[in-house]
């Protein structure tokens, strides 16, 4: 996951780490002063000498600032740029993984990824790394002084207490690491939950289910409350726990150390730098519980990025653009494909034929296989090689971009972005004004934006919530149209626009699309009337096949809904 990185920027740690070390080294020589300047004062040294001593505190404080600094530049920096290459890596990793991956995952749980696990990686590979080779090299350093330089019993009698204080580091560390895990998790629901609520605002008021939905947030919301103070408590623990192991620490320096100073063992200037030197070593211990905390988050958030970062992604093959042209016409051959996990095939043995410039037309009950067929079309889900032809080419051996560039697409929902009509048509494309105001006339939409204060300059909003579902769709069609297409997929476009809308953008769609190669799925008989032959899909399978007329005559399912829609139009009509 971060071998590429580590490859590129990993050797900074290395200088990192040694001035670190050095940091804390020359913080060593801070009681070493202290002790000198006790003892000058003990033998009443003039001032020439305290100015001295001062003078060598203030060099030793310009060099702590410039090997903190250093380090910071180098370790901080590096884990925050390591943040921003695992948000790219993960945001591109994101965008290659196949559609299905959605489908079993929420996107509040993804938010999490991107926001806290990335942030506790970073945190683990920056603070975490520095806190540990501080806090190591400090404890270490300052008992050298302490045994090799004042009294090696007395350092030993001291620090007799600091196991228990690592036991109970490690026993509550392994507490903490189950409980912020926890505490992810439910993160991650809770964030789900907040983003779908918003997403689905209008079914919610619509339903007057905001007190509803608003229970169920508050008791997500108390499960992580308590989780997060589960976590806390057990966290602030370590404290307490770690000051008064070492409350005993001192107790016992204060007895042994004061019993040897009075016997003249050790001086009064090496007791001072003695208890100095155990002061030093409180701090880093005490970092334990942080350091414990935040790598132990930052372990779980580590496994929960891999674990994302294993699902495979799409093909490599499907990620470049091979810069060949598709040819119109497409063909079908026994094509079947069923779902992962599915217990039964989504569609099976469908065979068509659709003519350079002509149109295909496919209707059927709802779950039937038609949205399938359009996915496999533009390989949002895998077709198997041999079965599904574009141009006489094998669409298995086409790249997926190189594919989408050259089709029109318009799934069912008619997702927009969260920016004005324009942008949401040109959508990175290179098209020019008088192409984007083509498209939107022929998608009907002229009219509508007249109306609108500020034109086409008019934001969407969030999914596009500011505009009508009519509005939305007809946007997204012309999102599709201004790319000049030589394939045109449309999944029910035209569903939530009034028969006689959808009259008027048909008829400039067939002068528009004249040559260009279109396949048609819609509930709405209408708009595929004219279509080239019509395919009824019920359960996968084709059951009725023809031109509209030729549908009519069989007197079956086709016949038998087309029947059923004009009644309820000419109900319509009549009120």
């Amino acid at each position: 996951m971060l071998k590429d990185f580590f490859k590129k920027h990993g050797w900074r740690y290395v200088p990192g780490i040694l001035l670190l070390v050095l940091c804390a080294y020359i913080q060593t020589l801070s009681p070493l002063a202290l002790g000198k300047a006790v003892e000058l004062a003990e033998n009443r040294a003039p001032w020439s000498a305290f100015i001295k001593e001062a003078a060598a505190v203030f060099v030793i404080a310009i060099m702590v600032f410039v090997t903190r600094f250093g380090w910071r530049w180098f370790v901080i920096i590096t884990s925050r740029e390591m943040e921003v290459y695992l948000r790219d890596r993960l945001y591109t990793h994101l965008v290659y993984l196949p559609v299905d991956f959605y489908g079993r995952n929420r996107s509040g749980n993804l938010m999490a990824y991107a926001i806290n696990d990335v942030n506790a990686v970073r945190m683990m590979f920056g603070m975490v790394v520095a806190q540990v080779v501080n806090s190591l090299s400090s404890v270490m350093f300052s008992i050298g002084r302490m045994t090799g330089g004042i009294h090696p019993m007395l350092t030993l009698y001291s620090l007799l207490p600091v196991p228990l204080a690592i036991i109970a580091v490690v026993f509550i560390g392994k507490k903490i690491r189950i409980r912020a895990k926890r505490a992810q998790e439910l993160f991650s629901v809770l964030s789900g939950h907040v983003n779908e609520n918003i997403n689905g605002m209008r079914v919610l008021k619509a339903f007057a289910q905001e007190k509803a939905q608003y229970q169920d947030y508050e008791k997500e919301s108390l499960e992580k409350l308590r989780a997060n103070e589960s976590w806390y408590f057990t966290g602030a623990l370590m404290d307490p726990v770690i000051k008064t192991v070492f409350g005993i620490s001192y107790a016992i320096g204060l007895i042994y150390g004061g019993h040897l100073v009075m016997n003249n063992v050790i001086s009064l200037a090496d007791y001072v730098a003695f208890n100095s030197y155990l002061t030093m070593i409180v701090f880093p211990v005490i970092a334990i519980g942080r350091i414990s905390n935040n790598l132990q988050r930052g372990l779980a958030s580590y496994k929960r990025l891999k674990e994302l970062f294993d699902e495979e992604e799409i093909p490599e093959f499907d990620k470049i653009d091979d810069g060949k042209e598709i040819s119109d016409g497409i063909e079908a051959k026994n094509l079947t494909f069923r779902y992962k996990d599915a217990t039964r095939n989504a569609l099976e043995d469908i065979s068509f034929t659709v003519k350079p410039g002509g149109m295909l037309g496919v209707v059927g009950p709802t779950g039937g296989g038609k949205s399938t067929l359009l996915s496999l079309l533009v390989k949002l889900v895998p077709p198997s090689p041999g079965q599904l032809f574009l141009g006489g080419r094998d669409i298995y051996e086409i790249p997926a971009v190189s594919l989408r560039k050259q089709v029109g697409f318009v799934p069912q929902d008619g997702f927009l972005f969260d920016e004005s009509i324009r942008d949401n048509v040109r959508f990175f494309s290179d098209a020019t004004q008088e192409e984007i105001d083509l498209a939107l006339s022929d998608a009907g939409m002229t009219g509508d934006i007249d109306d609108m204060p500020e034109k086409q300059d008019t934001l969407c909003g969030e999914r596009g919530n500011h505009l009508s579902g009519g509005q939305r769709q007809r946007v997204s069609l012309a999102r599709a149209l201004v790319r000049n297409p030589k394939l045109l997929i449309l999944d029910d476009t035209l569903s939530a626009v009034d028969t006689h809308t959808e009259g008027k953008i048909l008829s400039s769609l067939k002068t528009r699309l004249s040559g260009c190669t279109s396949v048609v799925v819609a509930h709405r008989l209408s708009a595929v009337r004219d279509a080239d032959e019509i395919l009824y899909i019920a359960d996968g399978r084709i059951t009725e096949r023809g031109t509209h007329d030729e549908l009519l005559q069989k007197n079956g399912d086709y016949a038998r809904l087309f029947a059923l829609q004009n009644r309820q139009e000419e109900n319509e009509h009549g009120k």
